[in-house]
């Protein structure tokens, strides 16, 4: 890599790395939910009727079906989320938000947004946020994807 390809790629990285590390802490500081949870709440939120097939919930936030087991075992002792039998599909089950859910979400949500803001989207420009969303699309993210 020459220079200028080594800063884009480790600058990508170490924001990343550094935007999550700060967006756990406040959300755990703050709502006492890891990010990781908070990812699933957002997911279902944003989901039709709110409920996901746990399969397609693990594929959306790139995490192995055990990893999400555990987070939603978390979740649903918090009274956040529920599991039901799938209704097209006896051996599967979806991951439902519930009304706490919804109210926890809205709560962290809110804490995302002002950590995300703080430490991200105020320190550059409305140029600089075209430019940033035009690079995402050239390397391939689709900015029409529902959920971050």
């Amino acid at each position: 890599m020459n220079r200028a390809e080594r800063a884009a790629w480790l600058g990508l990285l170490s924001t990343h790395l550094r935007l999550l590390r700060t967006l756990d802490r406040e959300l755990m500081t703050a709502e006492r939910l890891p990010m990781s949870s908070f990812e699933v709440l957002l997911t279902l939120a944003e989901a039709p009727g709110r409920h996901l097939r746990m399969k397609e919930l693990a594929a959306s936030l790139l995490i192995s079906r055990s990893g999400l087991t555990r987070i939603v075992d978390d979740l649903e002792r918090q009274g956040f989320v529920e599991r039901r039998k799938c209704s097209t599909d006896a051996r599967g089950f979806d991951a439902v938000l519930t009304e706490a859910g919804t109210r926890a979400y809205r709560r962290a949500r809110k804490v995302h947004l002002s950590s995300l803001r703080a430490e991200f989207l105020d320190k550059l420009t409305p140029e600089d946020l075209t430019a940033l969303g035009g690079i995402w699309r050239t390397v391939g993210f689709d900015d029409s994807a529902t959920t971050c």
